[in-house]
């Protein structure tokens, strides 16, 4: 009875010590793809990359200008929030969202640059910073839900999975 308790202990020792690898699961994978802005006027054009490593880029086009950014996400619940790396080189930044500058306030462009005093030159001299911005998906379209009040009406930012023919 002994050396029958003693294999019993041995066996389930050994098998219990045994790990099986399950395969990795996506954290969120409806998060996980490439966006693009809906409801921004024409010609106005965005696209949203948010990656498996947690990472994500961002671009947006209007006639003569553009900008960039790219940064890390983390989700909590059913929301995904996107903080930007602080870039590097001299770009005007500005920060993720809708914001009315008033006509002639050259003090806008003058305080927010990446580097004081610096000149930005280029198609794509501005850098978008997403502060902890929070988006939900409702639907097939992912919102920003923490929208800065501004001037600028009821318009709003969100995403869709497909590109909008303009």
């Amino acid at each position: 009875m002994k050396n029958f308790l003693f294999i019993l202990f041995v066996f389930l020792s050994l098998f219990s010590s045994c790990k099986k690898e399950l395969p990795k699961e996506k954290e969120n994978p409806k998060f996980v793809r490439t966006w693009y802005d809906t409801v921004q006027g024409i010609p106005f054009r965005a696209k949203l990359n948010i990656n498996e490593d947690k990472t994500f880029e961002y671009s947006s086009h209007a006639c003569q200008s553009g900008s960039k950014s790219n940064g890390m996400w983390k989700i909590v619940n059913d929301t995904i929030t996107l903080k930007s790396i602080k870039p590097k080189g001299c770009l005007f930044q500005n920060r993720f969202g809708v914001y009315c500058i008033k006509v002639g306030d050259k003090s806008y462009f003058e305080n927010n640059k990446t580097i004081k005093g610096c000149e930005p030159s280029g198609r794509e001299s501005d850098y978008e910073i997403f502060e902890n911005e929070k988006f939900i998906i409702r639907n097939d379209t992912l919102i920003h839900i923490n929208q800065a009040k501004n001037d600028c009406g009821l318009l709003r930012v969100a995403f869709s999975t497909k590109e909008k023919v303009r």
